[in-house]
């Protein structure tokens, strides 16, 4: 196959797939599940819009989902800076993985503290004065929230140089950032609609998990200019990958059918 000059749509949408998919199982599976196990709890269902335990309550349960996020997120940039000459679908795919994980640690709590819901409104449940707790909550996202979109422009910032050495391309910027976004959106709605709870669960759970990754979208706002080191780095449009188009296809398949519904543990 001859290259294109254009990032591949489909390889682009297969990344999306999988970056969020394991942003998802990071907060469900890796922070809820292993904070359960930690604290002598028995998992009961684990499915892409929540992850329900039995046993006594403990606050390191809401809370380990978005620390798992965090952790995952910050491990992906650094892996960039570690490996930065990996070839670009994988190195795209490592900044993919961290945007979700990290809009999603820094999404949920603004989101918990508005509208007094999931994961982190559970974690400052019983403290006093709660409103204020609930404005430190959304200080606190907000403020990480940015940091966090400062740190993926660098990281993104070399997909969006041009050969030229001139102005950035934001066109390209934009097209690689919102088709791995939409094909996130996607993903969340088909495997949520299947979660036991219903369509409500869906929509205060599911599909905010995906939304909390807007800020991938604004990474034009964010990924330098002029002369930039984007600019001096740039890198080559990714390609059709068959491999990663049939691996995101797998994953789907999984994350739809069967965490959709979830797994119940005995």
């Amino acid at each position: 196959m001859e290259p294109t000059s254009v990032d591949d749509r489909p390889t682009l949408a297969a990344l999306g797939i999988l970056a969020f998919a394991l942003a998802d199982v990071s907060h469900e599976a890796l922070g809820h599940g292993l904070a359960t196990l930690a604290v002598g709890d028995k998992p009961v269902l684990l499915c892409t819009c929540y992850f329900d335990s039995s046993g006594h309550y403990s606050k390191w349960i809401p809370a380990a989902g978005g620390l798992m996020n965090l952790a995952v997120g910050l491990g992906s940039l650094a892996a960039i800076r570690v490996f930065s000459r990996w070839n670009p679908p994988l190195r795209y795919f490592l900044a993919l993985v961290a945007a979700f994980n990290l809009f999603f640690a820094f999404g949920y709590p603004a989101y918990s503290g508005i509208a007094r819901f999931g994961d982190w409104a559970a974690v400052i449940s019983g403290l006093e004065p709660n409103w204020l707790w609930r404005v430190l909550l959304v200080l606190v996202a907000v403020t990480g929230y940015y940091g966090s979109m400062k740190l993926l422009g660098i990281a993104i910032a070399p997909f969006a140089g041009t050969e030229a050495g001139g102005l950035l391309n934001k066109a390209r910027l934009q097209r690689i950032t919102l088709i791995p976004y939409l094909a996130a959106m996607i993903l969340a709605c088909m495997a949520g609609a299947f979660n036991p709870k219903g369509w409500l669960t869906m929509l205060t759970a599911g599909l905010p998990a995906a939304a909390a990754a807007f800020g991938l979208t604004q990474m034009d706002h964010f990924a330098g200019s002029g002369s930039s080191k984007a600019s001096q780095n740039f890198i080559e449009p990714i390609q059709r990958s068959i491999p990663w188009i049939l691996a995101a296809i797998v994953v789907l398949i999984f994350f739809v059918g069967v965490l959709g519904p979830g797994i119940r543990f005995r």
